[in-house]
C-alpha cells in the first residue's frame, strides 16, 4: 500500500474535467495516479477549481515524460 506522504505532485491543472484527463492519461499508461483538491458543495465551482495530480514517487519521471510528450510546454503546468 502506498503511504500518503509517497505520492508526489506531477501536475496542476485548472479544472476537475481536465484533472480527469490527465489522471485517465496516466492511468492508461500504466501509472497509478489521484487527484488532490478541495471539495466544494457545487458542481460548477469545482469545475473551476485547481486540481492537482499525484502519482508515487517511483513513477514521477515516467508520468512527466508522458505529459510533457501531450502538449507544447506552454500548455502544460508541471511543478519542478
Amino acid at each position: 500500500m502506498i503511504s500518503p506522504e509517497d505520492w508526489v505532485l506531477v501536475y496542476e491543472a485548472g479544472n476537475l474535467i481536465e484533472g480527469q484527463m490527465v489522471q485517465a492519461r496516466l492511468e492508461q499508461e500504466g501509472i497509478p495516479a489521484r487527484l488532490r483538491y478541495e471539495a466544494i458543495h457545487t458542481l460548477i465551482a469545482s469545475a473551476f477549481h485547481r486540481v492537482e495530480v499525484l502519482v508515487p514517487a517511483e513513477w514521477v519521471e515516467q508520468a512527466r515524460q508522458i505529459l510533457a510528450m501531450e502538449a507544447p510546454p506552454s500548455d502544460l503546468d508541471l511543478p519542478d
